[in-house]
């Protein structure tokens, strides 16, 4: 089964991309966090069209963001261009759910939208969603991927790109990103993935009609700078529960800390590494907007 999970899609947020009458594709994919912008755009072989841009902009606000992305598309031509972006893990939630397989199409769509209201009503805040139907959870089962985003992290997400020229067409959501990723390389299933950024880290596990995931700040810059042996222990601990509480017994590695070769030999030593998630031609930093900017032009 080829998985496309859901996706968020701007302006018409919510809907499901085989209803949408106007197809979107974009190769330029932005990734930005609290702490980084990756910024990278492929051509028709795969292959990065400009420099990967890496930038760090701890602590600035949403202004001072926005006039750096600015400069950026000013620097490379890209004023007016479509992007497809993510949000952050930590920025939306997503909930799997089984319906029974005798549902007809209407009365399935029905209890999504039940679902989803209950969960809205939950939230306590003003949300989008968007929903991936799977065609099987198992013999008495459909699956169904929901995910949710509050509208004040959306908005500002498109305010931040759209004020520096841009046009948002597709927002997408980093554990649907990561486990497209999988299935793009044909990973078997079930499988898990170790997606470690310098400030949090993501743990993701897909079996084929189940997901799961876990998310945690970690602060891994601070050990790099002080080599403070118990942040990364700190770190391991983390990892080691989520693996025993989901009965994880390896995983994949993946992310920018790959880039770090001496921390790398540390996890590679401490935890059950299958593999790792590397890229061709480019920094393995840059898998998430590598991810992206398939996704956008297969959109």
């Amino acid at each position: 089964m080829k998985l496309s999970l859901p996706k968020f899609n701007l302006p018409n947020f919510g809907v499901l991309s085989f209803l949408r009458k106007k197809k979107i594709n974009t190769s330029l994919a932005l990734q930005i966090t609290d702490r980084s912008l990756r910024i990278l755009e492929l051509n028709d072989n795969l292959e990065p069209k400009f420099e990967p841009i890496f930038h760090l902009w701890e602590n600035s606000d949403i202004k001072e963001k926005q006039k750096i992305l600015r400069e950026y598309v000013n620097k490379y031509n890209l004023a007016g261009r479509d992007v497809i972006s993510v949000l952050n893990t930590n920025d939306g939630f997503l909930q799997y759910v089984r319906y029974p397989a005798t549902l007809s199409r209407k009365e399935l769509i029905t209890s999504i939208d039940w679902t989803v209201k209950r969960k809205q009503a939950e939230i306590g805040e003003d949300s989008f969603y968007d929903y991936y139907i799977m065609k099987e959870a198992d013999g008495k089962n459909i699956g169904v991927v929901i995910v949710f985003a509050r509208k004040d992290v959306v908005n500002n997400m498109q305010k931040l790109i759209e004020g520096a020229g841009l046009n948002l067409k597709i927002l997408d959501y980093e554990i649907v990103a990561l486990i497209d990723y999988g299935l793009m390389e044909n990973l078997p299933k079930p499988f898990s993935m170790l997606y470690v950024d310098y400030d949090y880290f993501v743990l993701v596990s897909y079996t084929g009609n189940f997901v799961n995931y876990s998310f945690m700040h970690i602060n891994l810059d601070a050990y790099i700078k002080t080599q403070d042996m118990e942040i990364l222990e700190n770190f391991f601990a983390e990892v080691r529960n989520y693996l025993v509480v989901g009965d994880i017994l390896n995983v994949y590695l993946a992310g920018p800390i790959l880039e770090e070769k001496e921390m790398l030999d540390i996890i590679m030593e401490n935890l059950p590494i299958i593999g790792l998630l590397d890229l061709p031609n480019l920094k393995p930093g840059f898998l998430i907007p590598y991810i992206l900017c398939i996704r956008g032009r297969e959109e």
